[in-house]
C-alpha cells in the first residue's frame, strides 16, 4: 500500500507507522534519544492530549474527534481510514503542534506525496 490511498471521494487510508525523518533522511530521536520518533505514536499522544487549538479551547466535538482518531491510529497505524474532515483536522492539529518539517511530513503523507 502506498502512503495514502483513496477508497472513494471522502475516505482515504493512510499508513502512519513511519519514522519521523529530517530533511537529510535521518531519523529524528523521540523522547527516548536511542529510539527514532514514530509518527503514529507522536500523533496519538498529540491527539489524546489536545486541549487548545488556534489559541482557544477545543470544542467538545473536536476533542472527541481527536480522541477517536488517537484510538484508531494506535489500534492499526498501518491502515488508518480518514474522512476528508478528519484529514483536514489532523493537518490543522499537526500544523500547530509540530515543527515545519514534522508538519510537512504528516501533511505529505495524508496527501499521498
Amino acid at each position: 500500500m502506498e502512503n495514502s490511498e483513496y477508497k472513494n471521494d471522502s475516505i482515504m487510508t493512510v499508513n502512519f507507522n513511519r519514522e519521523f525523518i529530517d530533511c537529510f533522511g535521518n531519523g529524528i530521536p523521540g523522547k527516548n534519544p536511542e529510539k527514532v520518533s514514530n509518527m503514529a505514536e507522536e500523533l496519538c499522544l498529540t491527539l489524546f492530549n489536545l486541549s487548545t487549538l488556534g489559541g482557544g479551547i477545543v470544542s467538545p466535538d473536536k476533542k472527541y474527534m481527536a480522541y477517536l482518531l488517537s484510538l484508531r491510529i494506535s489500534e492499526c497505524p498501518d491502515a488508518v481510514e480518514l474522512t476528508t474532515e478528519e484529514a483536514s483536522f489532523l493537518k490543522e492539529v499537526s500544523a500547530e503542534a509540530y515543527s515545519a518539517g514534522a508538519y510537512g511530513r504528516v501533511a505529505d503523507l495524508i496527501e499521498g506525496k
